[in-house]
């Protein structure tokens, strides 16, 4: 991502959502929480 290296601990929050048809996988969608990422290494995308 181009973000320089810093030794803080952080969590992502993920939605990780499947369709199915009948025993199989259709399709698979993945939304990662950029944001609230970014937020916990200290940097601010969104200030209001």
């Amino acid at each position: 991502m181009g973000l320089k290296t810093i030794k803080k601990s952080s969590d992502m929050r993920v939605i990780d959502i499947y369709r199915r048809e009948g025993n199989k996988l259709a399709e698979n969608w993945v939304f990662i929480d950029f944001l609230h990422f970014w937020k916990m290494q200290g940097i601010e995308i969104l200030k209001c």
